[in-house]
């Protein structure tokens, strides 16, 4: 999940909510050890993942080779064509780690035990949410009316957040979707995967951590489980955003390996004992900024590979098939 005080995002959506208030009329006339990845089961708390679930066909919940990459040259090719001045959620991601730092017994620390820093919310019904208006920075006010939302509130510069991700530009060749009802988000994940998939979570995090900035805390690595370099191939991934209701930024990453780790909590977030956190490790990083963050806090090259966790709200599917 994301929220606008993202230190990244936060000069972003206070310049698009400048647009927004002054030049309103301006913009409506023209904004370690292999071990099986543990089951989502049917004792999950969340109720979005079975409410996605009920348009899928979820082998891990209530139903009972190498990876290919592009040439170089191609690859270099696709990477000089990205904006350097536009941010996808991919370069807004945080506790990135590498493969070989998660070892059993080994210390680290993670923002928030990766609790979600705002609270779960109802989906729209199919009907709402094909009436909500395109989430782009175009259509900002009008999803603000939507919803009834004041324009200098916090939820204002929530929606011009959402609408700066969701309608900006994807990376080259990435499918994505930002889905504002199950339907919509099941439609996605059955494109992209087809409808026979597993369904990942991360578990025990916080539902809330009532703060609004990043708080790293430290933690012990108990188990770590990976999956397959082959089950990686192809993944989808919905990262919840902060918006009036509840909204997934999901696309279709290839090239990656699902990991899923149990971790020990301490400090202020006591509720927290442990966390089933599950990440992904993304295996060629050429296509990312330059500026991406991950390539500092690891202290690697631009195309070496990264990891990182994913919060309590964001959901993982991978093929059920093959």
């Amino acid at each position: 999940m994301f929220l606008c005080s993202h230190p990244k995002m936060a000069a972003t959506a206070s310049v698009i909510m400048y647009f927004l208030v002054f030049s309103a009329s301006s913009m409506v006339g023209a904004l370690a050890t292999s071990r099986p990845l543990a089951e989502v089961t049917s004792s999950s708390p969340d109720p979005l993942i079975r409410e996605v679930c009920s348009h899928l066909i979820c082998n891990n919940y209530d139903n009972a080779e190498a990876i290919s990459v592009a040439a170089s040259d191609e690859v270099a090719k696709a990477a000089s064509m990205r904006d350097g001045s536009v941010e996808t959620i991919n370069d807004l991601q945080e506790d990135f780690f590498l493969e070989s730092s998660l070892v059993e017994g080994r210390k680290t620390t993670v923002h928030n035990n990766l609790g979600d820093r705002a609270p779960s919310r109802a989906f729209l019904s199919p009907t709402a949410a094909t009436a909500l208006p395109a989430i782009t920075t175009y259509n900002a006010l009008d999803i603000m009316r939507f919803y009834g939302v004041a324009r200098d509130s916090n939820m204002a510069t929530s929606i011009a957040t959402a609408a700066y991700l969701c309608g900006g530009a994807a990376l080259p060749g990435e499918a994505r979707s930002c889905a504002a009802s199950t339907d919509a988000l099941a439609a996605f994940v059955a494109a992209q995967l087809g409808n026979n998939v597993r369904v990942y979570a991360t578990k025990g995090a916080p539902t809330s951590t009532s703060v609004t900035s990043s708080v790293k805390a430290p933690v012990t690595i108990m188990k770590v489980a990976k999956g397959s370099v082959e089950e990686g191939r192809k993944i989808v991934v919905c990262h919840h955003l902060a918006f009036p209701s509840a909204l997934y930024y999901c696309h279709a990453v290839t090239g990656t390996k699902v990991l899923q780790a149990t971790l020990k909590t301490e400090g202020r977030f006591q509720q927290a004992a442990y966390v089933e956190a599950m990440a992904v490790c993304h295996l060629n990083t050429a296509l990312w900024l330059s500026r991406h963050p991950a390539f500092k806090a690891l202290n690697i090259a631009k195309g070496e590979e990264a990891c990182h966790f994913l919060v309590g709200s964001d959901m993982l599917f991978t093929s059920a098939v093959g």
